[in-house]
């Protein structure tokens, strides 16, 4: 076995290799679209392997996998460089997929490390078993995954009707802010520590105009006490279907949880995406957030898992 530089001449077996992949998820993913994305494919790796950031493992011409990234990102998961392989842009295929999976991890990242690269995340697909141990015995953790859902799936839990839900537009979300701050602080807390800043009222504002989201609402009579928003799209190329739309927050008053009203506040939204003809909805979130990782995976399915490590900057010295 070979490892070469990143070349548009194995573009073709690259996106055989990462349409096999996504087939063997959609096996295990109902709400997964049974599709051909080759030319979405080619498109995104024509442009990634244009970045020259990974290798390809090639053995008798044929080849078995690839791994590339984008970077450089300052300030990735910390005060140093760092960079990201998308769901689209590591595959792996043969008998061994594990070990050519970690071969292709130690002689990208040897290159890159000379451009002081240190931090790594890789997103891989949530059924992919030997990858996925192969990464954690590379030194790589968990951090961050993607789930979905068909929209016409029961969700099966009991409405609360003591609160009320209704959605309101972007341009009135301002009212949102401090649930949102709120957020922001929970998100710093331990055990998931992530470094978020809470805005300013003319930031949210901003943000809010800019993604131009559809914000839900969960109401204690005239107090908002909990809110979902939802965007266009999500972070996988899965995400981008016209007829899919994406979790992009939620957050709920400390002193309403355990009374199933982010519950039937899902349920409202999945209630009125169904008249909007929304087929399919997805979230991300951190599986380092335990609150968010035990009910986004109740009621969604997990069809990516994020795998991050963090090399040690001494090893520069």
């Amino acid at each position: 076995m070979i490892f070469e530089k990143l070349n548009e001449k194995y573009l073709e077996d690259a996106v055989k290799l990462t349409q096999a992949q996504y087939n063997m998820e959609q096996k295990h993913i109902e709400a997964l679209y049974e599709k051909d994305y080759k030319d979405i494919l080619t498109d995104m790796l024509s442009d990634i392997f244009k970045n020259k950031r990974g290798l390809v493992a090639v053995e008798r011409g044929k080849v078995l996998g690839y791994l590339s990234f984008w970077g450089s990102v300052n300030g990735h998961f910390g005060n140093v460089k760092g960079s990201f392989s998308p769901l689209f842009a590591n595959a792996y295929g043969g008998e061994n997929r594990g070990k050519i999976a970690s071969l292709l991890f130690q002689y990208t990242s040897e290159e890159m490390i000379k451009e002081e690269i240190l931090s790594y995340a890789i997103c891989l697909y949530s059924h992919d078993a030997e990858v996925m141990q192969s990464l954690m015995m590379n030194g790589f953790g968990v951090r961050c995954g993607d789930a979905i859902r068909n929209v016409n799936k029961l969700l099966n839990i009991e409405i609360n009707t003591e609160y009320s839900y209704d959605e309101i537009h972007y341009s009135k979300a301002g009212c949102l802010l401090t649930l949102s701050n709120s957020l922001e602080r929970h998100m710093r807390k331990s055990p998931t520590y992530f470094p978020k800043e809470e805005l300013s009222e003319e930031k949210f504002t901003e943000r809010c105009y800019n993604r131009q989201s559809r914000f839900f609402i969960a109401k204690d009579k005239s107090e908002i006490i909990g809110y979902l928003e939802v965007a266009n799209d999500g972070e996988t190329f899965i995400s981008e279907e016209p007829d899919y739309l994406h979790i992009c927050g939620a957050y709920l008053k400390e002193g309403y949880r355990g009374k199933n009203i982010i519950q039937s506040l899902l349920s409202f939204v999945i209630e009125t995406l169904k008249k909007d003809d929304i087929k399919r909805l997805g979230v991300d979130f951190e599986t380092i957030n335990p609150t968010a990782l035990k009910f986004w995976e109740k009621f969604f399915d997990s069809y990516t898992y994020s795998f991050v490590r963090r090399i040690d900057e001494r090893i520069l010295r």
